[in-house]
């Protein structure tokens, strides 16, 4: 074996590795077990509980309405939290696979800098874990033709955007422009029966380069509707807007509208 030949083996090898780690099943179960669940508690409420307790929870709830959440690049941290808390208090089931419950997970990001595209691989990753979620959910009692609807914010808005595999009700894009140089991150994927939701800040921190500016409008079809926040509105700079009762009200509008 040549040199040249050992040492474009050494390069590949783990590439390949990385790549057969995101669609490994005993990976994509820790996704599972580890996931961040809130349910519906009193009026205006939220409990957290685990993958494990919903078929319990599932036995004495009707109609239930399901919010499949995908985290962004820094994991299951406050922002997801929140969000649990406040589509639970609103009537959702809501469950966030936990990304970082893998054995393997390289960094794709470093936040205090607003730098993302570190590790190119892990939007099909984060695809992965979508499609096992919904497939545990729908084996689950009560949600084989329960509505579904897939949200994420920045990484998991990307995940969302441009996800191609099972069906689901309703999609929610947040802090994400659609707009990428590569082309598995660019554009929207939803098919025309699946209504979609964009919500971005027009200078959002975390695109800047000229690559990644612009919003979801340009790839969206009638039933599908993006929100640019622009000055003089007060989010205009934020990655985070559903922390913002108004943008709260935009999302629960569309959710009832389509769910």
């Amino acid at each position: 074996m040549s040199r040249r030949l050992a040492i474009l083996i050494l390069l590949i090898l783990p590439l390949r590795i990385l790549a057969n780690t995101g669609n490994d099943p005993a990976e994509l179960s820790r996704t599972w077990q580890q996931a961040v669940v809130y349910v519906p508690s009193e009026p205006g409420k939220a409990r957290r509980i685990t993958t494990s307790d919903l078929p319990r929870f599932l036995q004495r709830t009707g109609n239930p309405k399901v919010v499949l959440y995908v985290h962004g690049c820094n994991g299951i941290i406050n922002i997801g939290r929140e969000a649990g808390k406040f589509y639970a208090a609103s009537g959702f089931i809501f469950v966030a696979p936990d990304s970082f419950a893998r054995r393997n997970k390289p960094v794709s990001c470093r936040p205090a800098l607003r730098q993302g595209g570190l590790h190119r691989a892990v939007l099909g990753w984060r695809q992965a874990e979508v499609t096992y979620a919904l497939t545990r959910l729908r084996a689950l009692p009560g949600l084989k033709r329960a509505p579904i609807a897939l949200i994420g914010h920045s990484e998991g808005g990307i995940t969302v955007a441009t996800y191609s595999g099972l069906p689901v009700t309703a999609r929610v894009i947040e802090g994400w422009t659609c707009n990428a140089r590569w082309p598995e991150y660019h554009g929207l994927n939803a098919p025309h029966r699946e209504p979609v939701l964009s919500l971005v800040g027009e200078n959002d921190p975390w695109y800047k380069l000229p690559s990644l500016q612009g919003d979801c409008s340009a790839f969206m079809d009638g039933n599908d509707r993006s929100y640019v926040f622009r000055k003089p509105n007060r989010l205009h700079n934020k990655h985070w807007l559903s922390k913002y009762p108004p943008v709260r009200d935009i999302i629960l509008k569309f959710l009832a509208r389509n769910m």
